[in-house]
């Protein structure tokens, strides 16, 4: 993995391999407000046509049910639950009250109809309190194409319950060492359909996504120097950005995706550059004979949050995008790094140390409040989902350095397992 300059230019420690913490220790993060409650959504089993119809619909409905159950906006009703209830065919109203008794709040059904290579899935979802249909839709997709058919569906009704796009038909990028290079890799929200996408028997670094999630920046030593490449990854072109002296690194891209931020330095200083990359002019937005590095476009654009050694260690600072106004952000660490932002644009997630280990903390910056995430082994460079509700990051509880993701209680499971994986970025979608 490669860390901010600073690692290599004072020596710092910038990788462990600790061993694992007990396997009953968990990352706990609790994304949602407190208080608010899941959505609990019963399920009947769709009604079926066509040849291979079964063995199709339960692929499907593996993959819609695992997102229903995924995030803290919606579950399904606990199985021994729904056993509970008694479905009467002849008297839906009966049924749906049933359903309602324990516990549950909509009612999803449907049809699930599939010819040689294609499928038609009309989808229901009714209220149980009102009777109303609160969602109604027909779909349709190939055979080949039966997860990005659940993850569309679980998407709408993510949508329906939260104004938001859901995390379903996201994509993570992030960097691999698996087949003996570190290569960019991207990977679907759930850890499925992992593909590489650099081949260059190198080592890149520190993916992030344009907002539109056409394009990657990244860093490289393809050409010895470390300097920034932007990728599209749906195509696989390559173009090298400007490239400043020393080592550039840690891109990130604007909300509006002309622009770029980025470290940049050498002779044991780096300091924060703004690229346009129309016109490929640079303007630099820090001055300090220190380590300023890991910028970080704020939601909104405005502000830019960054890492410093300005005060002696590795802290968080905020300054306004054009470079002015920069202001300390953390004080209880003493090391902070890796900044975040959560799409609400108030709170950042970044990695701190504990005894020794990194661990994740959470900045409420209304409040000012800092919590922090204990897990075992060695917890960093977390990210938010595009909605907010869950995290990704980088630990090494199993050995090597592994994805993980928050799940809906906020409990960590792995996304990779082959070689290290670490760096996770996540974006919407790809177009």
């Amino acid at each position: 993995m490669m860390r901010p300059p600073w690692n290599c230019l004072l020596s710092f420690t910038v990788m462990f391999f600790a061993p694992a913490l007990a396997a009953q220790e968990e990352v706990y993060l609790q994304v949602t407000r407190a208080g608010v409650s899941q959505v609990v959504i019963a399920s009947l089993p769709f009604s079926l046509s066509g040849e291979g119809a079964a063995s199709a619909y339960a692929s499907f409905w593996q993959t819609l049910a695992k997102d229903l159950a995924a995030t803290p906006v919606m579950t399904l009703l606990p199985q021994e639950r729904a056993a509970l209830v008694e479905v009467d065919p002849a008297r839906p109203e009966l049924t749906r009250q049933r359903f309602r008794s324990v516990g549950a709040q909509f009612l999803l059904s449907g049809s699930f109809t599939a010819t040689a290579s294609q499928v038609a899935c009309d989808v229901r979802l009714v209220d149980l309190a009102s009777g109303e249909v609160a969602f109604s839709r027909r779909f349709s997709a190939s055979l080949r194409t039966l997860s990005t058919l659940a993850h569309t569906i679980a998407n709408e009704l993510f949508h329906l319950f939260t104004g938001k796009n859901g995390p379903f038909l996201s994509r993570i990028a992030f960097v691999s060492d698996r087949t003996g290079a570190k290569e960019l890799w991207i990977m679907r929200w759930d850890g499925s359909e992992q593909e590489q996408l650099t081949q260059h028997r190198s080592i890149a670094s520190a993916p992030a996504w344009s907002p539109d999630g056409q394009w990657l920046a990244f860093t490289s030593f393809l050409r010895g120097q470390p300097q920034l490449f932007l990728l599209r990854p749906t195509e696989g072109y390559l173009k090298p950005l400007p490239n400043l002296p020393g080592v550039n690194s840690s891109p990130s891209f604007s909300p509006d995706g002309s622009k770029l931020v980025f470290a940049a330095g050498d002779g044991g200083f780096t300091n924060i550059y703004l690229l346009d990359l129309a016109s490929g002019e640079t303007h630099r937005l820090t001055t300090t004979r220190a380590i300023d590095t890991q910028p970080a476009f704020s939601p909104s654009g405005r502000q830019i949050v960054f890492t410093s050694t300005r005060a002696g260690s590795p802290q968080l600072y905020l300054m306004d995008s054009e470079g002015t106004n920069v202001r300390r952000l953390t004080f209880e660490d003493s090391f902070a790094d890796e900044a975040s932002w959560a799409p609400d644009g108030v709170r950042l997630a970044y990695t701190t140390k504990v005894d020794n280990r990194f661990q994740i903390a959470v900045l409420d910056l209304r409040t000012g409040q800092r919590t922090v995430i204990p897990g075992p082994g060695n917890n960093e460079s977390p990210c938010f989902s595009p909605d907010g509700t869950l995290l990704a990051f980088t630990s090494d509880r199993t050995g090597r350095q592994q994805i993980f993701i928050t799940d809906a209680q906020g409990h960590a499971r792995p996304l990779t397992q082959e070689g290290n994986n670490l760096q996770p970025s996540w974006v919407s979608g790809i177009r």
